[in-house]
């Protein structure tokens, strides 16, 4: 029987959807306190990823006409095939990228062996120093290791795309030029400023990590002159909270997406496919919204913040 021929994904808006974001792994060495995955990671590590799997969702993804394919977990450099993964990835002409805590790719060996079937990693690095960012990921050592990851890669692969993700909490929001600094310096391209998502642990232990709306328009305006080299993007942050800066929010680069992972289905669990086409995840536009002109484009805030406190700060944009 000749296999149905697979179409583009077209989005409500006549948007073709290019990227995957595909779960490879559901454990991890770290526990990150604001882990959105920590949730899905319990349910789901019983369920390994096979690289039969695996390998059909990206070959149906290359069909579709996607060209672009990022690995994500828990930590995706820890599949025993995960080369394999890669490679196959490549032969069938699609950018690769992984988001990962850097761990592996600290090695010399592994190192050598991926980065030529790799072309992008965002790195997680949450902290301007070691004090700060292992008690953040819970893990002694690691800052060490992602920063090493980091140089390792830049100096392996001339042209690679570093990128750097720092998620903020109350514990490091006041660090954020110098953890700018510190990625631009590293040689990372892109730096993405994660506010903490309300999910998995993020909302667990939502009320001790949000970051105040006022202290956000403080801290963001006046972190973006650390990145002296590096692109800077800001997730899940109203766009008036970055005054001159809002330009730089990730609602206005934001790709179209389609995430393959476990889903809990009744009675049993499905590789499944969530389709993304802009980036309101959590986000709601509230009150003071209502007057924005940018409310077309900007997702707003968190929903669990606005449940939690007053959005007052928020301030809108006319004209």
């Amino acid at each position: 029987m000749k296999e149905p021929v697979l179409t583009p994904w077209i989005g409500p808006d006549g948007q073709i959807m290019r990227r995957l974001e595909l779960h490879l792994t559901y454990t991890c060495p770290e526990r990150c306190v604001f882990c959105s995955e920590e949730h899905r990671m319990a349910r789901f590590k019983r369920f390994p990823v096979t690289w039969g799997r695996a390998a059909t969702v990206v070959r149906q993804h290359a069909e579709r006409g996607g060209n672009g394919v990022h690995f994500t977990g828990g930590e995706p450099t820890i599949h025993p095939r995960f080369r394999d993964i890669l490679r196959l990835s490549k032969k069938l002409g699609m950018r690769t990228s992984i988001g990962t805590i850097g761990t592996m790719l600290s090695r010399p060996g592994f190192a050598e062996t991926v980065l030529p079937f790799l072309d992008e990693a965002l790195f997680s690095l949450h902290g301007p120093d070691a004090a700060t960012h292992d008690a953040l990921a819970r893990r002694e050592g690691s800052f060490e290791r992602v920063t090493e990851a980091i140089r390792r890669c830049v100096s392996l692969k001339p042209g690679f795309g570093a990128f750097v993700n720092t998620v903020l909490t109350r514990d490091n929001a006041e660090k954020l030029p110098q953890t700018i600094a510190l990625a631009d310096a590293l040689g990372a391209k892109l730096i993405v400023v994660s506010n903490t998502t309300p999910e998995g642990a993020g909302l667990d232990a939502y009320e001790d990590l949000a970051v105040p709306l006022s202290v956000l328009a403080d801290v963001l305006p006046r972190s973006v002159p650390a990145a002296q080299t590096a692109v800077l993007r800001f997730f899940g942050v109203p766009m008036c909270l970055l005054g001159a800066h809002r330009t730089l929010s990730n609602d206005l680069h934001w790709d179209p997406r389609v995430t393959v992972e476990w889903t809990a289905q009744p009675g049993s669990v499905k590789f499944d496919g969530l389709y993304s086409w802009a980036p309101d995840r959590k986000r709601v536009h509230v009150s003071q919204c209502d007057r924005c002109t940018l409310q077309g484009v900007c997702m707003g805030v968190f929903d669990e913040y606005a449940r939690k406190w007053p959005t007052t700060e928020l301030t809108p944009i006319q004209g």
